[in-house]
């Protein structure tokens, strides 16, 4: 039984091997995501004479390219839900973490579960095409969400009210596009009443609204 336990990050990734007892075949190291440092892996991997396994804590997509790289070789790989090796690096007593710590509790999750693990599928290209625009489209929708509930309040303070008259739909951007183009009441008021009118009437017919 011998346990390879990967700590992925962007571009990187850190490395320790052990076997049960404690003992450590390979002190944490680092390994960039390239394919000779992968494939240096791969060839110390089928030099061990015994089964080798190879854990990785579940990451987004960095562990992708590393996990899908190493099956295709041959070996063995147990991707993990990331709360779940949180849940078994908190039970140690060292409550330091660096890279080269979780890289040894990841390998040791390895041994610990060894009857438990479950090698990687692989994943159909369309169905992982589809879960990164999933995930992309996710991220764009919470950062939308953000900037939406960051511009209420800032309207609250430059245009206070300016939500019982004005409003976004499904179908448009009016309020986003009136705070665009008038920025702040101050501005309305220095227009006076009149040349407001003519211009906002000018502004609603240009871009398709109706000048209520």
């Amino acid at each position: 039984m011998i346990s390879v336990g990967i700590d992925v990050s962007k571009g990187k990734s850190t490395v320790a091997i052990v076997k049960p007892g404690g003992e450590v075949l390979a002190a944490p190291y680092e390994m960039l995501h390239n394919y000779e440092s992968l494939l240096l892996l791969i060839d110390r991997i089928k030099a061990y004479d015994e089964e080798v396994r190879v854990v990785l804590e579940a990451t987004g997509h960095y562990h992708l390219p590393v996990s899908t790289f190493l099956s295709e070789n041959g070996i063995f790989v147990c991707v993990v839900n990331a709360l779940r090796m949180k849940k078994y690096c908190s039970q140690s007593l060292r409550g330091a973490k660096t890279d080269k710590i979780d890289s040894l509790n990841i390998a040791s999750y390895g041994l610990t579960y060894w009857s438990e693990l479950a090698p990687v599928m692989p994943i159909d290209e369309a169905y992982a095409e589809l879960k990164t625009l999933s995930r992309q489209y996710y991220q764009f929708t919470s950062l939308m969400v953000k900037a939406k509930v960051n511009l209420s309040n800032l309207l609250d303070q430059v245009m206070p009210d300016i939500k019982t008259v004005l409003a976004d739909s499904k179908s448009n951007s009016k309020l986003t596009d009136f705070v665009a183009r008038y920025v702040h009441f101050e501005n309305i008021l220095a227009m006076g009443e009149k040349r407001f009118i003519a211009d906002y009437c000018k502004w609603a017919k240009k871009q398709g609204y109706r000048a209520n």
